[in-house]
Formats: C-alpha cells, sequence, structure tokens
C-alpha cells in the first residue's frame, strides 16, 4: 500500500490538518487517515448534527475519555498508564528468564477456541496452539501456529 502525506487547509482558518491518503497497487484512493489530534478542527467544519459530526463527537470523546483514565492515579502512586508499562515490562522479564531457561510460557488470545486451549510461546520464537488435560496435568500439541522467530514473544526468544 502506498501511503502519500497531503495538507488540508480549512476554509475557516490557516491551520493545516496532515491528513494520508491510503491508496491500492493501482494508485486508487481507498481512504484517508486522519490523526486523532485533528479530530476536534474537522468536527468544527462539519454541520452540526450532521452523522459525520456526531460521529467525530463520539471518536473525540472517546479518546478524551480514554486518556482521563489513563491520565487516572492508582493506589500504587502510579497512572493506569503506567501501571500498565511496568506490567508489560515485568511479564516481558518473565518471559525472557523464562525462554533463557528453556521453559516455554503460555497464554490465551483469539486463536484458542475451547477453554483447555492455549498458545504456547516457545524459547526459539515460534508458536504452538496446545490443549492441557486437567487429568494428565499435560499438554498435547495441536496444531504448529508460527515458524520460529516469528511468534509474538520471539523478540525476547533465545535462537537470535
Amino acid at each position: 500500500m502506498n501511503h502519500k502525506m497531503i495538507k488540508f487547509v480549512t476554509g475557516m482558518n490557516t491551520d493545516v490538518m496532515k491528513l494520508k491518503e491510503i491508496r491500492d497497487e493501482k494508485g486508487t484512493l481507498s481512504g484517508v487517515l486522519i490523526p486523532a489530534d485533528d479530530i476536534r478542527e474537522l468536527k468544527e467544519s462539519l454541520k452540526t448534527g450532521s452523522k459525520f459530526f456526531d460521529y467525530f463527537d463520539s471518536l473525540q470523546s472517546d479518546r478524551e475519555n480514554e486518556k482521563r483514565n489513563l491520565d487516572q492515579l492508582m493506589p500504587n502512586g502510579l497512572t493506569v498508564a503506567g501501571t500498565n508499562e511496568k506490567t508489560a515490562e515485568l511479564t516481558e522479564k518473565i518471559h525472557r528468564k523464562a525462554f533463557s531457561m528453556g521453559v516455554p510460557m503460555f497464554y490465551r488470545d483469539e486463536r484458542a477456541k475451547a477453554p483447555k486451549e492455549f498458545i504456547r510461546a516457545n524459547p526459539d520464537g515460534s508458536e504452538d496452539l496446545v490443549s492441557y488435560d486437567l487429568a494428565t496435568r499435560s499438554y498435547s500439541v495441536l496444531k504448529s501456529l508460527l515458524p520460529a522467530g516469528k511468534g509474538y514473544w520471539s523478540k525476547l526468544s533465545i535462537a537470535k
């Protein structure tokens, strides 16, 4: 896909919005990317009550709520965003340590459909879909999902 920066100047003022055209291989326009910071300005140029105005008003409101929620202080003294960042760092540290010892890590995402299915992130950066048998306390591989170095956690793999 070819991305080209263009400038859009509203008729009301001289502020410039940075839009990004999204074109297919043939050069046909297939969409326009609007930076979130420009939504307020774009909304102000629309007719109040129009479907586009209401849509952009909703987007702007959602974004402000998300920011407010992320900036909210947690009991640990950090913001929600800061807590998320610390949690991500700790999760990476745990995965890195496990992989360095040759131990796979397990998680669930949309690829694990049944309650007993998990994604096994292997130390070599590969991923398998596995099923856990509670009675035998063992995993069985249902299928290989991604080869070595291609899994979500591959940036932490020991096979670099």
